[in-house]
Formats: C-alpha cells, sequence, structure tokens
C-alpha cells in the first residue's frame, strides 16, 4: 500500500583506522574483506560515544548494511558518508559501508556477492566489531537499493543470518525498464536521457542475456520472494522510479512480505545521498522504520544464532543462472 508522509594483518580483517572522533562525533574504521579473490574496502561507522570506554558487558547496538547509489558503474563510499553517519546517529547503530565492486570492470554478480562476503565477515568479526550480530537491517538507494534486495534474497537462500527489515530508496528493480518506459512523473514520460542512461547502466553491470532475468539482478521478475524481510520502499512524488518502486512493493505484499510504499512529497533531486541536507524527511521515515525492525522482539533468536555461526565462515555458492 502506498502512503505520502530523507595498517592491516590479514586480508579478511583490517586493523581499525579512525577517519573521526571525539566528543560528539561519529567513529569511522575501515577494513579490508576478500571477496570472490578481490580485496574490497569496507568502512564501519560507529555513532558517538560508542562504545563507551569500559562499558564492557553492555547492551551491543544492531548494524545496517549500506549499499550505495552510482547506477552500478559509479559512486562510492566519500558520496554515501553524510547519509551514513546520519543513519549511525539517528537509529542509532553500526553502519557497515562495502566498497563493492563496479561494473563494467566487475559486472554482475560480483556487486552482490561482495555485499554478501561483507556480511559473512561481520557475522565471523562481531565481537571484536562490538555490534549485535542478529540485530540487523539493509539500505541501499538506487542500484543499492537493487543490490540490497539481491542481498535479503541470497542470504535466505544460502540460510545466512536473516536481515530484520529492509529499507529501499528509489530502487532499481528492472532491467526490461518497462514502468520507467510508460510512466513518468506526474502523468508524463520518463525524460529520454534518464531511459538512456538506466539502460547503458544495466548493459555494464548485465552483459549477457541470462544476467538480465537472473533474480538476483531483475527483483522485479523474480518468482519467488517470500522470505524476504519487511520492507520499505520509499519514492518521490516526482521520480521517474517512482512506478517501479510502487510495483515492487505491490509484488512483495502479494507474497506474503509485509511492504510499504511510501511517496515522499515533490521531487527527489540527485537522491539522498547527493542531496541530504535536503531529504531529512526521507532519512527520519527510514530511520523510524528501521528502529521498528530492528527493535522486534525475535523468538527464534536463538536458531538465527546458531544459523549465522555455522554459516558465517562457509563461502556462497555462486547465484544459479
Amino acid at each position: 500500500m502506498s502512503e505520502k508522509p530523507g595498517q592491516r594483518p590479514d586480508a579478511a580483517s583490517a586493523a581499525s583506522a579512525p577517519t573521526a572522533a571525539g566528543q560528539g562525533q561519529v567513529r569511522v574504521a575501515e577494513h579490508t574483506v576478500t571477496s570472490d579473490g578481490r580485496e574490497i574496502l569496507v568502512r564501519v561507522c560507529y555513532p558517538a560515544g560508542y562504545p563507551a570506554p569500559g562499558a564492557e558487558g553492555a547492551a551491543l547496538l544492531p548494524w545496517l548494511v549500506y549499499l550505495h547509489a552510482g547506477g552500478f558503474v559509479e559512486g562510492g563510499l566519500e558520496h554515501a558518508c553524510h547519509l551514513v553517519q546520519d543513519l549511525a546517529t539517528t537509529v542509532p547503530a553500526v553502519v557497515v559501508t562495502p566498497a563493492y565492486s563496479l561494473a563494467p570492470d566487475h559486472p554482475f554478480p560480483a556487486a552482490p556477492e561482495d555485499a554478501h562476503s561483507t556480511v559473512q565477515w561481520v557475522l565471523r568479526n562481531a565481537r571484536r566489531l562490538k555490534l549485535d550480530k542478529i540485530r540487523f537491517a539493509l539500505v541501499g538507494e538506487e542500484a543499492g537499493g537493487n543490490l540490497a534486495i539481491a542481498l535479503a534474497q541470497m542470504l535466505r537462500d544460502r540460510g545466512t543470518a536473516q536481515p530484520r527489515g529492509q529499507w529501499l530508496i528509489r530502487p532499481v528493480t528492472d532491467p526490461c525498464l518497462q514502468h520507467a518506459s510508460c510512466a513518468g512523473f506526474d502523468g508524463g514520460q520518463v525524460p529520454m536521457d534518464t531511459l538512456r542512461r538506466l539502460a547503458d547502466n544495466y548493459r555494464d553491470y548485465l552483459p549477457t542475456p541470462a544476467d538480465t532475468v537472473h533474480p538476483y539482478a531483475a527483483p522485479a521478475l523474480a518468482s519467488r520472494l517470500a522470505g524476504l524481510p519487511p520492507t520499505l520502499v520509499q519514492v518521490a512524488e516526482y521520480d521517474a522510479l517512482r512506478a517501479e518502486g510502487e510495483a515492487f512493493a505491490g509484488r512483495l505484499a502479494k507474497a506474503g512480505v509485509p511492504a510499504q510504499a511510501m511517496i515522499m512529497p515533490g521531487a527527489c533531486g540527485d537522491g539522498v545521498e547527493e542531496a541530504h541536507d535536503s531529504c531529512q524527511a526521507w532519512v527520519d521515515e527510514g530511520a523510524r522504520f528501521l528502529r521498528r525492525c530492528l527493535a522486534a522482539a525475535d523468538d527464534t533468536s536463538s536458531l538465527t544464532e546458531r544459523r549465522a555461526d555455522a554459516n558465517a565462515s562457509r563461502p556462497g555458492a555462486k547465484p544459479a543462472g
């Protein structure tokens, strides 16, 4: 339903490298994680004052995986830093952001595999990272939204620890662009340059016909969406991706997944990452959703934790074509 309201000891585990610290500031540590023979940078952002010195035994914070925007071919951690720091503070949570591999040098399935490897790394190192490994959620904007959905499916299919929720900001879900092609904002057509850019990005990311219909790459075409976590899909009122986002939320609901499409007033500008200061309402709504998901009682926590322990060190199988 839609409604209206922003030094490394090894390749898998690097030493923390704080980039911001002090009273009232978030702390950011950088690590290197191995994913399918590649090394990717992963940033871990902690809220100000967490963990408190000498607070051994205190309650651990939940964590988020944030997957940045950029059409699968650009973007990165620097573009997302303001949004990530905001989330760390407002949820509050430890925010884990992988610099996933970009097309065309690394086409599908490199990016979702990097995301999955990041989750496995967090699960293996949860105690050292000082976070509650069984309470986590996924967040992604645009292409990052697509990757968040792919990651949720991979975690479900591979029996890894399951996220409590996913917040998708203007997600791209359909390489065929059928919704973008026929339903622009305000009843008009999507601008041709927007369609061309989306098509070019998908062509770089999905170089084979089989890739374009794979459920991890084209979630709008996935035949099995049941078992995915509760989902908030945010789109702008005047947005080329509005119809696509609403349609995907509808498909999730039909599959029995608690899902909501939230239409944010006005236009989206350059997206929440790029126009963060003017999109605070998006962030406030998303943070509220995440707090609800992460606070939800979970009677299966012990089973989930055992599964996480069993699967964190097991290499994930490649997604089926």
